[in-house]
């Protein structure tokens, strides 16, 4: 099962969090930093202010719609959370759950080797998976100090066992002494962890003492302050929370807008309301509407889609006492209308027909399920379309808690016909616009929006004015509509069903109701991809950005501006495209350690100590940064006991693990590098690897990393002379740019405001263009998010500048404050560019100074007047 295009930018988002928290000193800045980097303002008109609830942790969430797969991203997740995390710290999750429900069916998904879940988690962990039951922990089974330090732990916990009040928390089995844990007490070194007036072999010392990351699955449930402080009892690196509808003063990370599902075919969407009569015609249309459905399901199947079986949810009335007998009523109201009984199932509290039912399963004939608010969190199934409500016409209709049950798409597949991409309610009400507005919010409690949602019918108001011809006609029995189940079932409708049948000729209500789907759903389809050059971004994030379109006089030539970029030669895909965009990573190929340079030095750096001791300090400084007790005690004792052959090769294996994280490398390759390069050391430096494993990794990895830039370097140039890399006209100018810090005051500029993030020599140069009167129009690139020179690395110029004779000319910058480290690379680069564009583009690298120059640049004097007779 692989990430959806949303969910992959939602998990390069919790990397690039992670990349700001490793980076910045405390919580506060990282936030601050994540943010700007994506041009969001943190604090009034952008993302609120992150939230420290919990001291020194992490905790973070993504705003993803129901149906997004939530879970399966958690499990993404887990492993690039680890990746940002000391090579050392224990691969420990705890996973909470709100209810008894949900955590049956977490611990079911998460241990069943078959499921998408657990395949996740066993293909970024090797298989080395051990997922654990609060009885299993409890019990101590195999679950030991050894088989933490080898696997990766899944604890899966409800709210309930370690939520409450903390003068109570001795009768909670986690809160008490336990003889199975022992081993851990015993080694465990760090007393300051442990939990006061708890005895040191409690679950919750365990836990506490490995810090564990933990998901909080509905988070929106855990707001309390009973809840913060299970969190906090917990002592956590780090807390993700999976909920659609996240808090207000929740640190989101990331926000999808709904519409990012329909595109990945993840929901039934748009939610097409009908307001009938009478419950008589909500009952008979959700009826004769499910088999519209079914029919194009069997239809679709037969031409080689996908086992669709759909699934109608009958709301009974809200308030109802949920007594067996009220809903067998109902049960028995649907089997004189001719459905079989073992079609319908009651799901209640109280009641519960489903059990275990797989309602997936092509043997399982249930259609039709008779609930009030049962199915909540934790009760999923793709077949699930129509949500009949049998709420009288004065009640409120309650349907924000299910609404979202009927909006997941079956195996998120698009469907030919319209019917089997949408989802439907049928209601019988008075104030139809108070039930739209409830409609609504229950789309607001799965993340999704009114725009999500199209009225079918418009509303009849009450009470209702003297009828006119263009009016429609209420009959009678609509004036009052029973209040019991028994009067719901007429003659009208038995004699109906029985004409028509269930899958007979549908009446005219129900394909009018068909008609008005298709259409509404064909209308959502053109309202969602809109106008493809727009360029303005939708939803919640929308909002929080600064638009700033290309300006009128300019917009009609930049548009069809196609910058030349390099390309790599390769071999014809499926639609004939034989070239694919260059990117550094793919001039390693051939790369090798073998026979590399293995000398570096490993003396302890003035920066490297100053981080160091700039971690122990400070509230906000996220726990997981600081040096950990428990691995680095371990790691010397365990390494005391050993020979010195030994203790080499252990230390070497350990470096090996942090450096190849990610299986970038040939295993063999890293192991017989790292060998050499511990081969030449000397005894202190081996002394000193002992507890300063993850320095000596880092070390080496800018070492390969030296070496790896300039194997890509030569191999660039050597590919450029040989054809296999080619410069195509390719980058496209976006329509809107999206900066949070902007100037307009500049003239000539290509979009209503540009970046405002020039330094004053940088203006300078740029006064100097756009003094020019053979200057058209300039742009300031926009790092990592613009244009770029795509070679042996991205470089990205400063500004890029259209003459009014043609001529695109690209300038980099370089004031006095600036070395040349990566100067000379540039400036290659972009002259190579210069010539293999054409004639039309130009590139040029600018010092202040002449001294400070490289051969190929220009001074700024010398620079204005190339740039004048362009």
């Amino acid at each position: 099962m692989e990430l959806k295009s949303y969910q992959t930018t939602v998990m390069n988002n919790l990397t690039a969090y992670l990349n700001s928290v490793n980076v910045e000193p405390d919580l506060f800045a990282a936030w601050k930093n994540y943010w700007m980097k994506q041009d969001v303002y943190v604090g009034f008109g952008g993302v609120p202010a992150y939230n420290n609830a919990i001291s020194g942790v992490p905790h973070i969430c993504t705003k993803v719609p129901t149906g997004g797969g939530k879970t399966f991203m958690a499990c993404a997740a887990v492993k690039r959370i680890f990746d940002a995390m000391p090579s050392d710290k224990p691969r420990v999750v705890v996973w909470l759950v709100p209810s008894d429900s949900i955590l049956n069916q977490t611990i079911k998904n998460l241990s069943e080797v078959t499921h998408p879940y657990r395949q996740r988690l066993d293909a970024d962990f090797a298989g080395r998976v051990a997922v654990y039951t609060k009885e299993m922990l409890l019990n101590g089974q195999n679950f030991s100090p050894d088989t933490v330090r080898e696997m990766l732990t899944v604890c899966i916990l409800s709210y309930g066992s370690l939520r409450i009040d903390s003068k109570k928390k001795d009768v909670r089995k986690v809160y008490q002494e336990n003889g199975n844990l022992l081993r851990f007490a015993e080694y465990f070194k760090d007393d300051d962890v442990l939990l006061a007036d708890t005895p040191d072999t409690a679950l919750i010392q365990v836990l506490r003492h490995l810090s564990p990351v933990t998901v909080v699955d509905e988070s929106h449930n855990a707001g309390s302050d009973l809840s913060v402080e299970m969190l906090n009892n917990l002592n956590p690196s780090l807390v993700l929370d999976l909920t659609a509808t996240p808090r207000r003063n929740s640190n989101i990370i990331s926000y999808v807008d709904a519409r990012e599902l329909k595109k990945e075919n993840m929901v039934k969407l748009p939610v097409v309301v009908y307001n009938r009569t009478t419950r008589q015609s909500v009952i008979q249309d959700a009826i004769q509407l499910r088999s519209s459905i079914e029919q194009q399901a069997e239809a679709e199947e037969k031409a080689g889609g996908p086992y669709n079986r759909p699934i109608v949810l009958f709301q009974a009335q809200p308030k109802t006492n949920e007594d067996s007998e009220t809903f067998d009523r109902v049960k028995s109201m649907l089997v004189d209308m001719g459905i079989p009984k073992e079609q319908i199932a009651i799901k209640t509290s109280k009641v519960d027909d489903l059990g275990k039912t797989d309602l997936m399963s092509r043997d399982c004939p249930i259609r039709y399920i008779i609930t009030v608010n049962a199915l909540k969190e934790g009760w999923d199934c793709s077949f699930a379309y129509i949500l009949a409500s049998l709420a009288n016409k004065t009640s409120t209709v309650d349907v924000e808690q299910i609404v979202g049950r009927i909006l997941r798409q079956p195996h998120a597949k698009k469907y030919s016909a319209a019917l089997l991409n949408t989802s439907y309610v049928l209601t019988c009400s008075n104030d139809f616009h108070n039930t739209l507005d409830n409609v609504v919010r229950g789309l607001n409690n799965a993340g999704f929006s009114r725009k999500d949602c199209y009225a079918a019918q418009e509303p009849v108001p009450a009470p209702m004015p003297e009828p006119t011809g263009a009016q429609m006609e209420i009959p009678p029995q609509a004036e009052g509509q029973p209040d019991s189940f028994d009067d719901i079932v007429s003659a009208e409708i038995k004699a109906s069903l029985e004409t028509q049948g269930e899958t007979g000729t549908a009446s005219p209500a129900v394909n009018e109701m068909v008609q008005a789907a298709t259409q509404q759903a064909a209308q959502y389809e053109g309202t969602m991809n809109g106008p493809a050059n727009s360029g303005f971004l939708g939803g919640e994030l929308g909002t929080m950005l600064k638009q700033n379109a290309m300006q009128p006089q300019f917009a009609e030539g930049a548009e069809k501006l196609r910058v030349p970029q390099f390309f790599l030669k390769t071999v014809p895909d499926l639609f004939g495209d034989e070239f694919s965009l260059l990117e550094p990573e793919n001039l390693s190929d051939g790369f090798s350690l073998s026979g590399q340079d293995a000398k570096i030095s490993f003396e302890l750096a003035t920066g490297e100590m100053y981080q160091v001791d700039i971690q122990e300090q400070g509230e906000a400084v996220p726990k997981y940064k600081r040096t950990s007790k428990l691995e680095s005690e371990y790691i010397r004792a365990k390494l005391a006991t050993m020979p010195q052959e030994q203790k080499i090769a252990q230390c070497t294996d350990m470096i090996c693990a942090q450096i190849n994280r990610n299986n970038r490398y040939a295993a063999a390759e890293i192991t017989d590098y790292v060998r050499r390069i511990v081969g030449n050391m000397k005894e202190d430096e081996i002394a000193a690897m002992e507890t300063a494993i993850p320095v000596y990794a880092q070390k080496i990895q800018k070492k390969i990393d030296t070496l790896e830039d300039s194997f890509r370097e030569e191999q660039f140039y050597r590919w450029l002379d040989s054809g296999k890399i080619v410069c195509r006209e390719s980058y496209a100018l976006p329509p809107v740019i999206t900066p949070a810090e902007t100037t307009d005051s500049i003239p000539n500029s290509l979009y209503e405001a540009e970046r405002d993030d020039m330094n004053p020599e940088e203006l300078n140069t740029l006064d100097v263009v756009v003094g020019m009167d053979n200057v058209l129009w300039w742009h300031r690139i926009i790092e990592k998010k613009d244009f770029r020179i795509n070679g042996c690395i991205n470089h990205y110029p400063d500004f890029m500048v259209m003459m009014k004779s043609g001529k695109l000319v690209l300038i980099e910058y370089k004031g006095a404050d600036r070395d040349n480290s990566n100067s000379k690379t540039k400036l290659k680069l972009g002259r190579k560019w210069q010539d293999k564009a054409g004639d039309t583009y130009r590139y040029f690298m600018v010092f202040k100074d002449r001294e400070l120059g490289l051969d190929g640049a220009y001074t700024l004097d010398q620079f204005a007047g190339i740039l004048k007779d362009l």
